[in-house]
């Protein structure tokens, strides 16, 4: 059972990023009428990892970084990545560093770091890996970092955000506002009925003194009030005014935000509890001590994503029956990520 659902939550994650990446304006096929904003950052962390398990998805991504890479914000994805620990640090390093070649580029480096102490290993693999053509030349680069893998062929077909798109609502303010917290600030501030510096700093990926810097800005512009409820301070600003950025023709409402980085922490975690070599073939009371270890783990995530709020409905089960709940769980957060599958 678990070795299907393994292969299905895979291929249900790939079908995600596919949707995302493309979206975003990766050259492929999938459409995506999500009614979210993707947070790109969080986006390309989760990817290091799990589109190691589609080569033609992981070089599309980096041929759309290589297009793309300078609208990445480096500082939050560094912070994100060391705060909630998913995707593959080494892997990042070195697309970093080769997208350290085009000039434009040139503030990866702070991704770079120092090449990981790790024995070689193939940066793809299976069941759903997408094989390249072995008789290539094997990548020096990806080698420096302990990644075996053919030179990239780029297709440079990757496009730019299209502002229009929900999807790319972030892009959009990072245009308008810059680069930095401002634009993910605002991002939630539109999305929410009001905040305190504290609640918008765990959403947004930046340090709450930050936060509270910009908030004091744009309340200075008058299109932002203030208010106080015991002893915090709490921002609001009027949705009726900023209706002119919605994206999307005809659309009523700004793209949801979702706090992704967490939920991408919890699913990652679970994908390789799944993935430990043997898992499927141990028993089922093994399996069973396995994915509630994981569940324990993962909790923290997924509340922080606003998924769960505990775990009374699965504490009190044991064997088969926890781990058809747990499953069922997991069912339910791929459902709402793949809502247009």
């Amino acid at each position: 059972m678990l070795k299907d659902y393994k292969a299905r939550l895979l291929e249900s994650l790939l079908r995600f990023l596919w949707r995302q990446w493309s979206a975003l304006g990766v050259a492929g096929h999938a459409s995506s009428d999500d009614p979210w904003m993707i947070d790109p950052e969080a986006l390309l962390l989760f990817s290091t990892s799990i589109a190691r398990y589609d080569a033609r998805l992981f070089d599309e991504v980096f041929d759309w970084l290589h297009r793309n890479g300078s609208w990445i914000n480096l500082q939050r994805l560094g912070r994100m990545q060391k705060e909630e620990k998913f995707g593959e640090p080494s892997v990042l390093a070195a697309m970093a560093r080769h997208l350290l070649k085009d000039s434009s580029l040139s503030k990866w480096k702070s991704l770079t770091g120092h090449e990981f102490e790790k024995e070689n290993e193939k940066a793809f693999h299976g069941p759903l890996f997408i094989g390249l053509p072995e008789t290539k030349n094997m990548d020096e680069t990806f080698a420096r970092y302990g990644w075996i893998r053919p030179e990239p062929d780029l297709r440079g077909m990757s496009k730019s955000p299209r502002p229009d798109r929900p999807a790319n609502f972030l892009f959009k303010l990072r245009a308008l506002l810059g680069r930095q917290a401002r634009a993910e600030i605002f991002a939630w501030m539109l999305t929410h009925e009001q905040g305190h510096p504290a609640e918008v700093a765990r959403q947004v990926g930046y340090y709450r003194r930050t936060v509270q810097q910009v908030l004091n800005e744009l309340s200075e512009s008058g299109h932002v009030r203030t208010f106080r409820s015991g002893r915090e301070k709490y921002f609001a600003i009027n949705h009726r005014e900023w209706r002119f950025l919605i994206p999307g023709a005809g659309a009523e409402t700004f793209p949801a935000w979702i706090n992704w980085a967490p939920l991408f922490t919890a699913l990652q975690f679970f994908l390789s509890t799944l993935s430990k070599p043997g898992f499927d073939e141990d028993s089922e009371r093994f399996q069973s001590i396995q994915l509630r270890q994981a569940l324990q783990n993962s909790l923290p995530a997924l509340i922080r994503a606003g998924i769960v709020k505990d775990l009374k409905a699965t504490e009190n089960l044991q064997g088969s029956d926890f781990i058809e709940a747990v499953l069922s769980d997991l069912e339910t957060i791929l459902r709402i990520i793949n809502a247009d599958d």
